[in-house]
């Protein structure tokens, strides 16, 4: 669990110490250091195996030792770097343009010893444990085969039920003889199971129906005797009857159920499988693999929290919002439909729980206890906690657990730390990547990136485990973007990060927040309150690492710089408004990220934070003075670990020194003053840059000459050997008096994203940038990025384009000549009210394409629809009129 992030976080903080350009250690410090690396390494591959272990093993003692350990940690992390905060802050205060600061160690070297030594033999005791870890006890068989009281009647699902039953069906031979249901705990993947099982077309196709109840714990041996209980008149009792049994029984078991199955079709079903690629799974299959046994009589369907990628799966979705409705007022009224004056109620009730059937079921038998009035609805559906939630939540927790209790280690900080955004509301991945690498808890795998390892991660918790919610097809008009937690996940996550002291999130004034490592707030006014201020300040201030700031924005400041942080490594406040950046954050010299929003210029010792990787400082009002130049403080150059800068209209200033942000790899919301050959040059490893050209609304000279001075980008940027590189470009508040042309040499050839807004520029020019970019593959054109009545895409053009959005031009025609796009997938054509024509003839090798046209002129949809060849384009449109 939690021991496993503290190993990581104190090698992240070591190495952070050690490499660090502004820290001078003193000899020996890093002879100091290095065995308490060398420890947590070995640590962590101690813990680590906790993951070969079965899912039957009984975790008790082991979490126990785990929570242990993890104080241990901690507790040296905190004395490690206090240590060297205690000393690098008096420097600070006496000499202003310190690049370096020294640091001694030696005084440590008696509380590393003592640490090693400790963990060393917690380490060993829990290698001990995990060899010791005992066996749950399985369930007797007569619990296992029964499911008279699993109900098969169900809400919605109904094209995910007539997938499976006629798969089952089918006799061809060509057909897999598994089936996978997998889905979140509480989905209904048993129903719906149960519902295929009493079919009455499958009850007549197999002779022989078996139903096993698998658990974290089902032996071979067990697995054999329930279906025999079930497929023989007279075998039933016997198998009943718990005999111990060895693995010659075994084999006569196999040649019973072999002599009972001969010739016949028989149905298996395996409920709540956990584990796919271990001996219980391949016996099973053994014994439909012998000749005497044609395979394609034997067929098996499994349910199970885990994806699957060996069988044929269908994985069973959240209900929808009618079928939401219908499910919680059948379980309410009885199978009858709320109440006229409860209706409205009802419905956001329903939606409140987010499609998970367990969780509507749970739901609604609270409701059915309680007043069925309007003023008593009212408070369920609005108020965020409420009792009936909270105890539903509660209730169900018992069903969730496991499916966190068995992640694999480095899966479940990552889980518990989702937990902590706001119910209901998705979370921004690109933002996600850079607040965890600041974070210190996680190791990307080999030579991965943050983002490509947030990128698996979010993956493996949505398909493999199904503990997040996701839908990834963000560029789809048609398709949701969602990422985020489930609101029965998210009260499971926030009461475990709590207890472990991992993560709190505020809920009132009265929560007690002694020790906790990260400190989240939902109601950012919260931090107003003395109670919660005082508390803060005296019980976990000193040693808490991370402020998230996640409520709603707040524009007036509140004072959480004066609650004695000191070790502070994330403080993300973004939704809470600054006059001035204080003094105090200026302090926080362990601050990896730093976000939040406030108008006064950056101060020059911003360069305080030199460990700060992420600096993103928004805007609360756009407002300029005339003539004044916006740039952030030449110290800026100084910040050497600086990997992202999103400081909106502020510009970097060009370095005096030979100066370099060797790490700086995102840079958004300037100008093209920073887009200068001699400040691109100091920023080797650039990958995505996001240029805003803001018109000036009281100068008309510089109209035509918006995108001057950008000429140099693809010349300075061109030795790039990233595997993307993203470009954006906005002009706001632009006129469109003239005719502006794009200078070609700003594209690099490597571009393989590009977002252009603004320009006005005429679409031949398109046709020249796209021959300047063979890697480009997804272009957003919007608001009038370039304009005319007619784009001519000429053959061979955009030869990898994936996606092309366009938005808000005055289009009539849009022409793709033969052979070029071959490999578009998404044509998005969006508010193009005079678009009239789509001109777009495709050979039969290239790729099927979705159009989507959305409030477009209606003359467009029918030449979308007549587009040949028919078997390459799908068309999807809205109107509003």
């Amino acid at each position: 669990m939690a021991a496993y992030g503290a190993a990581i976080s104190l090698k992240n903080t070591i190495q952070c110490i050690l490499q660090s350009s502004r820290i001078s250690l003193a000899p020996p410090s890093p002879q100091v250091l290095q065995p308490t690396f060398d420890a947590m390494a070995s640590l962590q591959r101690a813990l680590l195996k906790l993951d070969e272990t079965g899912y039957s093993k009984i975790r008790t003692k082991v979490n126990a030792l785990d929570k242990r350990i993890k104080e241990v940690v901690w507790e040296f992390e905190d004395l490690l770097e206090s240590h060297c905060t205690n000393q690098i802050l008096p420097q600070l205060e006496t000499e202003r343009d310190h690049l370096s600061f020294c640091v001694d160690l030696q005084s440590l070297r008696q509380s590393v010893d003592c640490f090693v030594e400790r963990v060393t033999a917690m380490e060993a005791e829990y290698v001990i444990e995990l060899v010791n870890m005992p066996e749950e006890e399985g369930e007797p068989i007569s619990s296992r085969i029964d499911f008279g009281g699993i109900n098969s009647e169900m809400v919605g699902l109904k094209e995910e039920f007539e997938k499976v039953r006629d798969y089952f069906l089918m006799e061809d031979d060509g057909l897999g003889d598994c089936y996978a249901l997998a889905g979140m705990a509480g989905v209904g993947k048993t129903a719906l199971a149960k519902k295929v099982f009493d079919d009455p077309l499958i009850q007549r196709h197999f002779e022989h129906r078996a139903w096993v109840k698998v658990g974290r714990k089902c032996e071979y041996g067990e697995t054999l005797r329930c279906v025999l209980a079930q497929v023989g008149p007279n075998t039933r009792e016997q198998m009943l009857r718990r005999e111990d049994y060895d693995q010659e029984d075994d084999k006569k078991l196999v040649e019973r159920l072999q002599e009972r199955l001969r010739g016949k079709k028989c149905l298996v079903v395996l409920d709540d499988v956990w584990e796919w690629d271990t001996r219980l799974m391949e016996d099973v299959w053994e014994f439909r693999e012998t000749d005497n046994l044609p395979k394609q009589k034997i067929r098996i369907l499994f349910t199970s929290r885990l994806g699957t990628e060996e069988f044929p799966c269908q994985e069973v979705r959240l209900l929808n919002e009618e079928e939401s409705r219908k499910l919680l007022s059948e379980k309410v009224f009885d199978k009858k439909d709320f109440p006229p004056h409860l209706e409205k109620l009802g419905k956001k009730i329903a939606k409140k729980c987010e499609g998970l059937p367990l969780m509507i079921i749970t739901v609604a038998e609270l409701l059915a206890k309680e007043d069925k009035t309007p003023q008593y609805w009212t408070w369920v559906a609005q108020k965020q906690q409420n009792s009936v939630f909270v105890n539903a939540y509660d209730q169900i927790s018992k069903v969730l657990f496991p499916s966190y209790d068995y992640l694999h280690q480095y899966l479940k900080m990552i889980f518990l730390y989702l937990g902590a955004f706001p119910p209901y509301s998705d979370i921004e991945r690109h933002s996600l990547s850079h607040r965890l690498s600041a974070e210190g808890f996680l190791e990307p795998i080999g030579n991965q990136t943050m983002k490509d390892f947030v990128a698996e991660f979010t993956r493996k918790l949505a398909r493999s485990y199904h503990l997040v919610l996701l839908e990834s097809n963000r560029k789809s008009w048609f398709s949701t973007n969602m990422f985020r937690v489930h609101s029965c996940w998210q009260h499971l996550c926030k009461k475990e990060a709590s207890k472990i002291k991992f993560l709190h999130v505020l809920q009132s004034c009265e929560d007690v927040v002694k020790d906790q490592r990260r400190l989240c707030a939902h109601y950012n006014t919260l931090f107003a309150f003395k109670q919660v201020h005082d508390s803060i300040k005296s019980d976990c201030a000193p040693t808490v690492r991370s402020l998230l700031c996640f409520g709603p924005y707040h524009q007036y400041p509140l004072s959480i710089d004066a609650m004695d942080f000191k070790l502070l490594r994330v403080l993300d406040a973004h939704k809470v408004r600054f006059y001035n950046i204080p003094l105090e954050i200026l302090k926080l010299i362990c601050l990896k990220y730093l976000s939040l929003t406030c108008n006064k210029d950056l101060p020059l010792s911003i360069s305080n934070l030199f460990h700060l990787q992420s600096l993103i400082i928004l805007p609360h009002m756009n407002i300029k003075k005339r003539g004044a130049l916006s740039l952030m403080p030449m110290e800026i150059w100084n910040m050497q670990e600086l990997q992202r800068i999103e400081v909106m209209g502020r510009d970097l200033p060009t370095p005096s020194f030979d100066a370099t942000l060797d790490k700086l790899f995102c840079l958004f919301g300037v100008s093209a003053m920073s887009c200068t050959r001699q400040i691109l040059k100091r920023i080797p490893n650039l990958r995505s840059l996001e240029i805003r050209m803001e018109m000036k609304p009281y100068e008309d000279d510089d109209d035509g000459k918006q995108l001057s001075g950008l000429e140099h980008i693809s010349e300075e940027l061109q030795s790039l050997e990233h595997m993307y590189y993203r470009l954006n470009y906005y002009v706001v508040n632009s006129k469109m008096k003239y005719e502006s042309m794009v200078p070609l040499s700003m594209f690099p050839p490597s571009l393989t994203m590009l977002y252009l807004c603004g320009l006005g520029c005429p679409w031949k020019h398109m046709n020249d940038i796209g021959s300047l970019l063979p890697n480009l593959k997804a272009l957003e054109l919007e608001h009038y990025a370039f304009q005319g009545p007619e784009w001519d895409i000429e053959s061979k053009s955009f030869l990898r384009l994936e996606r092309l959005v366009i938005e808000d031009t005055d289009l009539v025609l849009w022409r793709a000549q033969h052979g070029s796009l071959p490999r578009l997938h998404l044509l998005s054509i969006r508010h193009c009210y005079k678009l009239q024509q789509l001109d777009w003839m495709r050979d039969h090798t290239m790729r099927r394409t979705a159009i989507e046209l959305v409030e477009c002129n209606p003359l467009v949809v029918d030449f979308a629809k007549q587009l040949r060849p028919e078997s390459l384009f799908t068309v999807r449109y809205h109107s509003s009129f």
